[in-house]
């Protein structure tokens, strides 16, 4: 069994919107791994296409926050985002492409949580404090949350 991945407050970024959408991201890895444990090939394959999409998703919807915000490193996150996005895209064609669904939603499940760990808690944290200044309180803001849970 991997090593598990639980949403902690080390997380938080204070942007609700923000953290909630994280939380949905880590509640994935633990379908995966209740997928796994199962042994549901097509409860896997849901889940990981479900995951990818949302993941993406949610890094779209962060730097229109930090584009709004007018956050100068916002270029540099974009190429961390896209890097990510290409990675996801080869899980997608590797579970096309016939490839043990078990052992490779294992390898999504190490490599995506490894990555959002290692991401909120470097490479998002650089941004909050724009953002957050840009948002507080802001009545798009409390709309988009309805709306991305």
């Amino acid at each position: 069994m991997a090593l598990a991945i639980s949403w902690t407050a080390d997380f938080e970024t204070g942007i609700d919107i923000i953290d909630d959408q994280h939380k949905r991201i880590f509640d994935y890895l633990k379908e995966i791994d209740q997928a796994i444990a199962i042994k549901s090939i097509r409860q896997i394959e849901y889940v990981i296409k479900s995951l990818i999409d949302y993941a993406i998703s949610h890094n779209t919807f962060e730097e229109s926050l930090m584009e709004k915000a007018g956050y100068p490193m916002l270029e540099a996150h974009h190429q961390v985002h896209e890097r990510f996005k290409e990675r996801a895209h080869s899980y997608l064609d590797r579970f096309s492409g016939g490839e043990d669904p078990i052992k490779l939603a294992r390898e999504v499940r190490g490599d995506m949580g490894l990555w959002l760990t290692n991401h909120i808690k470097r490479d998002d944290k650089h941004y909050v404090n724009y953002v957050k200044r840009n948002i507080e309180g802001s009545f798009v803001t409390r709309m988009l949350g309805m709306f991305f849970r």
